[in-house]
């Protein structure tokens, strides 16, 4: 008769030590990669918070018609979260027309969850960090975003400032353009 064996061998217990530790790094590695994700943005942060959200395809932004609540929604039209505008004053969308003039538009007809709906304004982030450019109004302030810009946007509270940014001779030289013929 084998005499009864009472606790574990020393070979038992180094798995048992090993797989406590991979599992322990495991846990370890995933909460350091999570971020912590804001759920109040303001009207300069927008890309930045954007950016927080890792993805491997597009995202896009739906801001509700009083502009406080934006919905974020992934490409499958799930959505991802919800994040609160913050802005003591109204906010409007504003581009520019035909002429170069700097006027305000009329809200976003946004596509979101199979139907469609209003919205003061949407922006979409692509994987690489572009998104689409947009101009928002708050109070006498401009906050313009560009597809390549920073992700703080220019800030004016000039119409001509903003004008001179969006189309800089430097960057779009359009006098020197033979399609214009010569000015």
């Amino acid at each position: 008769m084998k005499p009864r064996r009472s606790g574990m061998s020393l070979f038992e217990l180094i798995v048992v030590v090993i797989i406590v530790g991979v599992v322990y790094s495991l846990a370890i590695f995933s909460l350091k990669k999570e971020k912590a994700i804001p759920s109040i943005m303001t009207l300069s942060s927008i890309k930045t918070t954007l950016l927080s959200f890792s993805q491997q395809s597009e995202i896009r932004m739906v801001c509700d018609l009083s502009c406080e609540e934006c919905r974020l929604f992934d490409h499958d039209e799930k959505v991802l979260t919800t994040l609160t505008l913050a802005s003591d004053t109204p906010v409007y969308r504003y581009g520019f027309n035909r002429f170069g003039e700097l006027q305000r538009w009329g809200n976003a007809v946004v596509s979101s969850e199979g139907r469609l709906s209003e919205g003061c304004f949407d922006v979409t982030l692509s994987p690489d960090g572009l998104i689409t450019p947009f101009i928002l109004k708050s109070e006498n302030t401009y906050y313009v975003y560009t597809p390549l810009g920073d992700a703080k946007p220019y800030i004016s509270t000039s119409e001509e400032a903003v004008r001179k940014f969006v189309f800089d001779e430097s960057t779009y030289p359009l006098s020197g353009d033979t399609f214009y013929g010569a000015l």
